[in-house]
């Protein structure tokens, strides 16, 4: 049996009348015997000097290390070519026609985009080899004479020739062989590469918290779902992905970075929170621009020669003269990247994104991808993605950082709880502890964070204290003193020991930690008490400890009750 990628047709795909063709071919070609290397639905990009980013995709790469390599064009229903109109048709089940792409051309273009993609990979040997094409009509016989000049009957495949599929490509791949002067064997090593190009397996490593301590680490491998939609960006040069918390949408930014960068373009990592931007840089491929959108501003107003200008507020400065001497940089500087990726999107004004366009070297088709949780907007920004980008998102509905337990509270504060869904374990219940001064706020997380650390033997490592405002506003300042253990802020990759990282919610977005302790839920406004629960909550992966004022008990306690309904 033949090596396949995937080892079987997603079961979406095999109950899709309309794909009936592909699964056709894809019975067949898992018939071949186990030299044969066979790719369903593969895309890739490259660079192309002229013309900017092109796309290249195949429905089926047959390889072998003797013979070579076999592009695929299927081409389902009946099929009729107008000559006078130089137009195909195929023609579905219910008879109707539909125009459909000339295969040829679309063979050849697909041959020069593998060429050159291969030409581009590290250590590729550049001596030549093998490489056809071939178009597969499964549902018609096609006479013994060519149908066109450009398509013998030696090149084509119809629903006769799948019951003899390794003796057709067999003599294909001979034809091309003796016929053309560049040709040659694959080999071993170059199928290696071909497989890490079109069909990589990766399981990506996510932290317990943002330390880079191994024993808070653990291996988490991409769901079906994530898959799915990385092997759909690998197709299509925009795309919106919305994500609920939780839902891996950072460790696919990271993922597709990592795999244009290594396909030699230049890419930009982009965040709002300065907090993300440092847990990105320490993850992220060398070669990858990572930074906070702020520190961009600041970087490319520097690098241009711009000074500072003022502003009538804080707020003002970073929400428009920031963004605006961004523009004049990118004026001066002319674009900067093939590709930028956007993770927490739903903290970027709407003047940001159109700016970020003109960092485009191809404005009108390079790459842009943007993730986004629309739940997650607790700086009450307009989403203004879907205009700019202007297609559908695509939604991640399913959460792979928390217990089921803290998935059920974070659920409770979506705007769809019904769409989504968890697949960790149930995990432990959190704990609510309530205070009526700050006396007793403070002592009920000293006394809690002993419990933690001496008695159930976590690492304060492990721990993040988060407030609903800024650290230096409350009695949980970095520096100061929580019975044996000092604060420092969460950004500290290597907190020191006896120390407890602690954080504002706003400024841990996007990270995770082991085990939170939420407080400072009396600055919550009521109107934003909701939007701070969801995110501070989906941040504990494994253990939630909510440290609240009385007044939020009845809003607090119907949230937990809730939870307890959702679960049974």
């Amino acid at each position: 049996m033949a090596k396949l990628y995937p080892e079987q047709i997603p079961d979406d795909i095999r109950a899709n009348p309309k794909r009936s063709a592909e699964c056709k071919v894809y019975h067949a070609l898992s018939q071949l015997p186990n030299s044969f290397t066979v790719f369903y639905s593969v895309g890739w990009q490259v660079r192309d000097e002229r013309n900017g980013i092109r796309d290249g995709e195949a429905d089926f790469i047959v390889a072998h290390y003797d013979l070579g390599v076999m592009i695929l064009e299927v081409k389902g229903g009946g099929i009729r070519y107008d000559a006078t109109l130089s137009q195909w048709f195929s023609k579905d089940r219910a008879g109707i026609e539909h125009e459909i792409k000339d295969p040829v051309q679309q063979l050849r273009d697909s041959k020069g985009a593998l060429l050159t993609k291969l030409d581009e990979l590290p250590g590729w040997d550049t001596r030549w080899v093998t490489i056809g094409y071939m178009v597969v009509f499964p549902d018609i016989n096609v006479n013994q004479v060519a149908l066109r000049p450009d398509l013998p009957r030696e090149i084509v495949l119809d629903a006769t020739d799948l019951e003899q599929i390794e003796e057709r490509l067999l003599h294909t791949f001979s034809i091309y062989t003796h016929q053309n002067e560049y040709h040659g064997a694959l080999g071993q090593d170059r199928l290696a590469k071909l497989v890490s190009l079109l069909a990589r397996s990766f399981t990506l490593k996510t932290t317990l918290g943002i330390t880079l301590a191994e024993e808070d680490a653990r291996l988490i491998e991409l769901t079906e779902q994530q898959m799915g939609i990385l092997h759909y960006i690998q197709k299509h040069r925009r795309a919106l992905i919305e994500g609920c918390a939780g839902s891996g949408k950072t460790m696919i930014a990271l993922e597709k970075a990592r795999q244009l960068a290594e396909q030699g373009f230049d890419v930009l990592l982009l965040c709002f929170n300065a907090s993300l931007s440092h847990y990105l840089r320490q993850r992220a491929h060398s070669d990858i621009d990572v930074l906070h959108f702020h520190e961009l501003c600041q970087s490319m107003s520097k690098e241009a020669g711009i000074g500072f200008r003022p502003s009538n507020s804080d707020q003002d400065y970073y929400d428009n003269v920031l963004p605006e001497m961004l523009l004049d940089a990118i004026s001066d500087l002319g674009p900067q990247y093939d590709a930028i990726i956007v993770d927490e999107g739903q903290d970027f004004l709407e003047n940001w994104w159109e700016t970020l366009f003109f960092l485009l070297r191809d404005q009108e088709s390079g790459i842009f991808y943007a993730f986004y949780d629309s739940n997650q907007n607790i700086y009450h920004r307009p989403d203004s993605l879907n205009r700019l980008i202007g297609v559908p998102p695509l939604i991640l509905w399913e959460n792979c950082r928390n217990t089921q337990t803290i998935h059920n509270i974070v659920r409770s504060f979506h705007n769809t709880p019904q769409d989504l869904s968890c697949r960790g374990p149930v995990g432990r219940v959190p704990e609510v502890f309530y205070f009526s001064g700050v006396l007793e706020q403070v002592r009920i997380v000293q006394s809690t964070i002993h419990r933690l650390v001496n008695e159930e033997k976590i690492e304060s490592s492990q721990i993040v204290l988060l407030t609903t405002r800024s650290p230096d506003k409350t009695r949980f300042s970095p520096g100061k003193q929580l019975g044996n253990f000092s604060l420092v802020d969460a950004s500290h990759i290597s907190a020191p020991p006896n120390s407890l990282r602690v954080s504002s919610v706003h400024r841990f977005k996007g990270l995770e930690s082991r085990v939170v302790i939420l407080t400072g839920l009396e600055d919550a406004a009521p109107d934003w008490l909701n939007p701070i629960l969801y995110v501070a909550c989906s941040r504990a992966r494994t253990h939630l400890i909510v440290v609240a004022p009385e007044q939020t008990r009845a809003q607090i306690d119907h949230m937990r009750g809730e939870t307890n309904r959702q679960s049974k």
